[in-house]
């Protein structure tokens, strides 16, 4: 497969992944958490980011449960965008962002985290909201998005921080 059949795939991973989640949204009319990983690249599916994401999703559900907080629906599937978990619950989005975003923060691997929490009228929670900065890049103090977006750093570097911080946590 070329790159640009690659982005394609990619692209529409994630549009069938926006589809669900408003599909999760209407059916359940409640929180919905969309996990998954931040990972540049046109590979997104190695079993080191598999390994990865069910650390999260593992992370999510310790969180969940130490609250008491019932998942009414919980689905792990994967695509050319990457591996990805849906959870919909009746809880507060507010209190869920920032269960999320202390998993994000608390340890390196949840840098490679993306927690994104939607309220029930589907409108994503920012990190801003909860008086929290931006995330930072990996690389450098800039925030990660405006790297991202305007490719500052060079793929290749971004992978190998990514695969740097994979190797500290099971390593």
């Amino acid at each position: 497969m070329n790159t640009e059949e690659m982005l394609y795939k990619i692209l529409e991973g994630k549009e069938k992944r926006a589809q669900f989640q408003k599909k999760l949204i209407t059916e359940y009319k409640s929180t919905l958490i969309s996990f998954t990983l931040n990972i540049p690249g046109m590979d997104k599916l190695s079993e080191n980011f598999k390994k990865v994401h069910k650390t999260g999703v593992e992370e999510l559900e310790r969180e969940l449960l130490k609250k008491n907080i019932a998942v009414q629906f919980k689905k792990l599937d994967s695509s050319s965008a990457g591996y990805e978990a849906f959870f919909c619950i009746s809880e507060n989005p507010v209190i869920i962002k920032k269960i999320t975003t202390n998993i994000e923060e608390r340890t390196k691997l949840g840098r490679l985290f993306d927690f994104d929490v939607f309220d029930k009228n589907y409108r994503l929670l920012s990190r801003t909201e909860l008086g929290l900065p931006k995330r930072k890049c990996l690389l450098c103090d800039g925030v990660a998005a405006e790297c991202s977006r305007s490719r500052k750093h060079p793929i290749e570097e971004v992978l190998n921080k990514v695969n740097h911080i994979i190797d500290e946590n099971y390593n």
